[in-house]
């Protein structure tokens, strides 16, 4: 489960998460790489209105982009 206080540079792996962000208009890269910091102050910074909002989104939608255990 993702939260403000997740870590960016941890969930960068989670199956659909840099595809989903981005069609949200937030990209989770910096000029470096991952952005180094928490998922809250990423979204803080590019402006999201309902930072709850959008991580009750991701933690709705994503497990949709994982494969099938079989």
């Amino acid at each position: 489960m993702l939260t403000r206080e997740s870590q960016v540079e941890d969930i960068m792996a989670l199956p659909g998460l840099i595809a989903w962000c981005i069609r949200h208009g937030v990209s989770p890269f910096s000029c470096y790489g991952a952005f180094p910091g928490t998922l809250g102050r990423l979204l803080e910074i590019k402006g999201v209105q309902d930072v709850d909002g959008f991580i009750q989104a991701m933690n709705t939608e994503l497990p949709k982009h994982r494969p099938e255990q079989p």
